[in-house]
């Protein structure tokens, strides 16, 4: 069954109403949003960063969350980022429905299907609401960008591929390369 309302008046409960054929949506600024499943490239890409980033966030105090996960801030009803971080004196707080609130570290892993959709709507989106970083690492081409919020924008703090580590304005030091999120990609 087709579901169609007017254009930016979409809401979280709206999702309800939708067929459960294991389909995702998101809703920015009342729009609803289809998100594809994942590629085997994204799928790796996703475990690799988790595997790598759990333990510097768990040093931290901090906790990291993947999808599928709704997260609800001004003009996101919900969205569902690949990975979220949560640090010590955050303003987002996991609960019941998902994470409330900005959260401190957004990840996105580009997808052919959704590159637009992360590298511009939501980047906006993730500012406005106060998302302290935001990180956009493209499987394509082995890069990791880490973008630091200074005031109501995204600025690039680093930009790495190969065998460069990225260094967050938020977390640190990380301990693994840029090409190390990537090895099984070119089997």
């Amino acid at each position: 069954m087709a579901q169609s309302k007017p254009a930016g008046t979409w809401t979280y409960d709206d999702l309800f109403a939708l067929p459960d054929d294991g389909r995702r949506y998101e809703i920015i600024e009342g729009e609803l949003y289809e998100m594809p499943a994942p590629s085997w490239e994204h799928a790796v890409t996703v475990m690799n960063l988790i595997l790598f980033l759990a333990p510097v966030i768990r040093g931290l105090g901090g906790t990291l969350v993947t999808a599928p996960l709704d997260v609800f801030f001004p003009g996101a009803n919900p969205v569902q980022p690949d990975i979220v971080v949560l640090l010590p004196g955050s303003r987002a707080t996991g609960r019941g429905r998902g994470v409330e609130g900005p959260p401190d570290l957004v990840i996105e892993i580009l997808s052919p299907s959704n590159r637009g959709h992360d590298l511009l709507t939501k980047r906006s989106l993730y500012a406005r609401a106060g998302v302290r970083e935001y990180w956009i690492v493209d499987p394509d081409a082995r890069t990791i960008e880490l973008l630091a919020l200074d005031r109501d924008a995204f600025h690039l703090a680093a930009s790495v591929s190969g065998r460069e580590a990225p260094v967050s304005p938020l977390v640190g030091p990380l301990p693994f390369a840029a090409e190390e999120l990537f090895p099984a990609l070119d089997a």
